[in-house]
C-alpha cells in the first residue's frame, strides 16, 4: 500500500507523517511508504520509521501514481484527504481502478461551496470520481453526506490524528458573569469560517464590550481577506478588544490561547477544525457551530454539549454548556486522538490484506 498526501498542505501533512512514524509504524507490516507533494521536503520533518518520497507538485505525483497503478493493478493507494484534480481525473478515466483506492475524507474535498459554471463542472466531475473509490473513511457526518450520492461504497468511521499538547491542559476559570466574554472566532484565515458574519453575531448576542480573538495564521497569501476581517472587527468592537493572530502559533501556544477564551464561534458549513474543537473540549470551553456542520452528528453521538448559530445564545446558555463539558470524560470520546488509533489499525490492516477485485 502507498499512502498518498496529494497536495502540499503544511498544517496537515507533517501531522499525518508524525502519527504514522510515532504511533502506527510499529504495528504495521513492513515500513509504511508515503508519496507526498512538497515544495520544501525538509519542512516535513524526520521520520525514520517511514519511507517518504516527495514530489514537487500535484501533477508530478499523479503521473507517478497512474504509472504505478497501471503497472501493478494489485497496488493499493490510501488517499489521505485529496485536493488533487489530477488524481480524481485518473480515477474518472479508469487510469486508476477504483478497487485500488481507499480514501480518508478530510472534509473540504467533499463539499461544494463555490458557485458558477466552472465550479459546477468541476464539482460534477469530482462527485463522479468520488463514486469510483473502493472504500471511504471519515467522520460520521462526512460519511452521511457522502452516502447521499454513493450509498453502495463500503465506509468506516475514522478520525484525523489530531495533535494535542504533551502536558495536561488545565481548564481556565469559568467567567464570572460580570466581565465581558472572550470569544475565539474561526480556526484559521480560511474564508469558510465566515468571519464577518460571525463577528456580527457575536456583537448582537454578547455586546460591543466582548473581546474577540481571530486565528489567521494560514492559509498564506490571505492579506486582502485579513484586511476585510480586521476592518469589520474594528467597526463592531473597540480596536483594543480585537486580537487578530496573523502568525502561525505552535501547538502549546495555540492551546493556551484557546484555554483563555470563554467561547468558540465556528460557523463553517462543513466539517472543519476538529483539532480546535478537541482543544476547547479539553479546556471546557463551549463552542458554537453552524447547524449545517455535519460534525454535529459526531458531537451528538458522543453526547458532547454544543451551541448552534442562530439558536438561543446568551451568557446563561454558555455557562450551562461549560458545565456539561466539565462533566465529560475526555478518555471516552471516540474522536479524541488516543481513541482513534484502533480505527486506523483496522482500516490499514484490512487495506493491506484485502486484494482488489
Amino acid at each position: 500500500m502507498i499512502h498518498v498526501l496529494g497536495s502540499d498542505i503544511a498544517h496537515h501533512n507533517p501531522t499525518v507523517l508524525r502519527f504514522f512514524n510515532d504511533v502506527l509504524a510499529a504495528e504495521l507490516p513492513g515500513r509504511p511508504l508515503f508519496w507526498v507533494v512538497s515544495a520544501a521536503p525538509e519542512r516535513l520533518g524526520t521520520h525514520p520509521r517511514l519511507d517518504v518520497v516527495a514530489y514537487p507538485d500535484r501533477r508530478a505525483l499523479a503521473r507517478a501514481l497512474v504509472a504505478r497503478a497501471r503497472r501493478a493493478r494489485g497496488e493499493r493507494f490510501f488517499l489521505h484527504g485529496q485536493f488533487s484534480p489530477w488524481i480524481w481525473l485518473a480515477l474518472l478515466t479508469g487510469a486508476v481502478h477504483g478497487s485500488q483506492v481507499l480514501w480518508h475524507i478530510w472534509g473540504a474535498d467533499l463539499y461544494e461551496n463555490v458557485s458558477g459554471p466552472r465550479a459546477w463542472l468541476a464539482y460534477s466531475l469530482r462527485r463522479a470520481a468520488h463514486g469510483r473509490v473502493g472504500q471511504v473513511f471519515g467522520t460520521r457526518g462526512d460519511l452521511a453526506h457522502y452516502r447521499r450520492g454513493h450509498p453502495g461504497t463500503p465506509s468506516q468511521p475514522l478520525y484525523f490524528p489530531t495533535r494535542m499538547p504533551d502536558g495536561d491542559i488545565r481548564p481556565a476559570p469559568a467567567p464570572s458573569g460580570r466581565d465581558p466574554l472572550t470569544v475565539v472566532i474561526g480556526n484559521s484565515g480560511d474564508r469558510g469560517n465566515r468571519h464577518v458574519e460571525a463577528l456580527h453575531a457575536v456583537r448582537e448576542r454578547f455586546g460591543p464590550d466582548t473581546r474577540v480573538v481571530i486565528p489567521f495564521g494560514y492559509p498564506p497569501g490571505n492579506d486582502g481577506y485579513a484586511r476585510r476581517v480586521r476592518a469589520a472587527a474594528h467597526r463592531l468592537f473597540a480596536p483594543e478588544r480585537v486580537e487578530l493572530l496573523e502568525e502561525t502559533q505552535d501547538l502549546d501556544r495555540y492551546a493556551a490561547t484557546l484555554a483563555r477564551c470563554d467561547l468558540g464561534y465556528f460557523i463553517f458549513r462543513r466539517q472543519q477544525g476538529i483539532g480546535t474543537l478537541c482543544l476547547l473540549i479539553r479546556s471546557h470551553v463551549p463552542f458554537v457551530i453552524s447547524p449545517d456542520n455535519p460534525f454535529a452528528l459526531d458531537l451528538a453521538g458522543q453526547r458532547i454539549p454544543f451551541l448552534l448559530h442562530g439558536g438561543d445564545l446568551d451568557a446563561r446558555a454558555v455557562a450551562r454548556t461549560r458545565a456539561g463539558l466539565a462533566a465529560l470524560s475526555w478518555d471516552d470520546i471516540s474522536f479524541a486522538p488516543h481513541n482513534c488509533v484502533a480505527g486506523w489499525r483496522r482500516a490499514l490492516t484490512r487495506g493491506q490484506t484485502d486484494a482488489p477485485r
